[in-house]
């Protein structure tokens, strides 16, 4: 692996915080944009109408109270119908009292309207408004068929005859008399009051907007440096895993050096013996042919046995220089055959079979030859010492997954208790005396198996042996960059 820092992810802090924050405020802007304005506008105008409706209905019931008079004899239909003009000619509402109700018949003739006395008596039969509209016959229409109702049309603003305006209006008819009665809003008048309310909603919304804006742009800063934190954190992280592996590959490095020593030990006390012997048979070969014969079989010896020797420590070397953090496409049975030849005289030395079991398949994948070497070479490592002499440790392989590779090991040593299972995988974890462990190996080992984006199980019984399973993906999307 490299030492360089890990670069800041501008893609994942976008894609998890600026995008939302984003999304979030430009779905504010639709909503105000797309519904809530709409909908208030649409609330307005229909708050208006039923206004109007409401107010035709409570000046009808004045109508309604002098012709129930009339019917009791209390007064004459000429007084009701009188009282009642009179009280509709001065009922008036709105903000500056101007807004009236009228009177006309079936006819239609007007019988009362405030604004326009030219027309109280008038024939309105071809009455039009400026866009050529039968007003008044319209409003007959109305409550012929469905007794009120809503007419739209153009007409002068109140009491000012030179300004003519939209006007909505609700008529109610009084069958009693033949009478309509209505009141209308003026179109204007409600979008006035519709944009006035729309910039209260604009100013408050722009407020909230100001508001939410600052609060994620301070969550953003505060992602920022959480993210910044966090990838210092996982690059002291790496560093620390970096160290941990090196410190394992040291250690076992330092176990096979032992091992090793004691192994070319026996072949090195031979080649000496037999040199001494050649040497004391020397000064006799001349004479004595089979002398000659003796050393030449000593020296194939001392040959042999250098040959063992140079074996041992070449495959020692090479399992030390072999570097990590290079991800390549590699064959994994070759990172098998290279680490049992590291370990195999080892597994020798105590009496066990050291056997391989590799699938037939496609064997490419895409990882760090030096790391996968060093945790199976830890692995055996720790299988030997936890087998009995005579034993036998196997290492499989399974291809059939297109997308994953499988080894396995397995020994049938002593196993490893059920209360220490769960904990195998933690630093300075270890089920061997303290004095002879720093428990990195199997931490070193799921950290770099997790750092290839794979997993490691374990199944374990006391007095049977343990198999570990690791699975790895065959490519790399993001190699040797995550953290255990």
């Amino acid at each position: 692996m490299t030492g360089q820092s890990l670069p800041f992810q501008w893609k994942s802090f976008s894609l998890k915080i600026l995008l939302p924050t984003g999304l979030t405020l430009a779905l504010f802007v639709l909503a105000m944009v797309v519904w809530i304005i709409p909908a208030i506008q649409e609330n307005s105008m229909e708050r208006k109408r039923e206004m109007i409706r409401e107010l035709t209905n409570s000046a009808w019931n004045i109508l309604a109270k002098l012709e129930n008079d009339e019917r009791a004899g209390m007064l004459s239909r000429e007084q009701a119908q009188q009282q009642a003009i009179d009280q509709i000619r001065n009922l008036n509402y709105g903000q500056h009292m101007k807004d009236y109700f009228w009177i006309n018949d079936m006819h239609p003739r007007m019988v009362i309207h405030p604004y326009r006395a030219d027309l109280n008596g008038a024939d309105l039969s071809d009455y039009r408004d400026p866009n050529g509209k039968r007003v008044f016959v319209e409003f007959v229409d109305v409550v012929k068929r469905s007794g009120s109702g809503y007419v739209g049309y153009m007409w002068q603003d109140r009491d000012d005859t030179r300004h003519i305006v939209p006007k909505i209006s609700y008529v109610k008819g009084f069958e009693p008399w033949g009478w309509i009665i209505g009141t209308g809003i003026y179109v204007d008048d409600v979008h006035a009051e519709m944009r006035s309310l729309i910039h209260s909603v604009m100013k408050i919304s722009a407020m909230i907007l100001l508001m939410v804006s600052l609060l994620m742009a301070v969550i953003i800063r505060q992602s920022y440096q959480t993210q910044k934190q966090l990838r210092i954190e996982e690059d002291e992280r790496r560093k620390v895993q970096e160290s941990l592996v090196f410190s394992e590959k040291m250690a076992s490095l330092g176990k096979l050096a032992a091992m090793v020593a004691h192994e070319i030990n026996n072949p090195l006390s031979g080649i000496l013996s037999y040199a001494r012997l050649s040497s004391r048979y020397l000064k006799q070969a001349a004479c004595d042919p089979g002398v000659a014969a003796e050393i030449h079989g000593n020296l194939d010896f001392i040959a042999n046995e250098a040959k063992r020797c140079g074996a041992i420590v070449q495959n020692l070397m090479l399992f030390a220089k072999r570097a990590s953090g290079d991800v390549k496409t590699t064959h994994l049975n070759e990172i098998i055959d290279t680490a049992l030849k590291v370990i195999d005289h080892s597994a020798r030395m105590k009496n066990l079979t050291l056997g391989k079991e590799l699938a037939e398949g496609d064997d490419l994948l895409q990882c760090d030859p030096g790391a996968i070497q060093q945790i199976l070479v830890a692995m055996i490592v720790n299988a030997i010492e936890s087998s009995s002499p005579g034993g036998a440790i196997v290492v499989s392989t399974d291809y059939r997954d297109p997308d994953n590779v499988q080894l396995r090991l397995r020994d049938f040593g002593a196993g490893i208790a059920p209360d220490q299972l769960p904990h195998i995988f933690e630093p300075f974890f270890s089920t061997k005396e303290s004095s002879k462990s720093l428990g990195l190996g199997l931490s070193v080992v799921y950290g770099i198996v997790r750092r290839h984006g794979g997993s490691i199980s374990v199944d374990s019984r006391v007095g049977e042996g343990t198999e570990f399973v690791i699975t790895l993906p065959r490519t790399q999307q993001t190699p040797t960059n995550q953290t255990a």
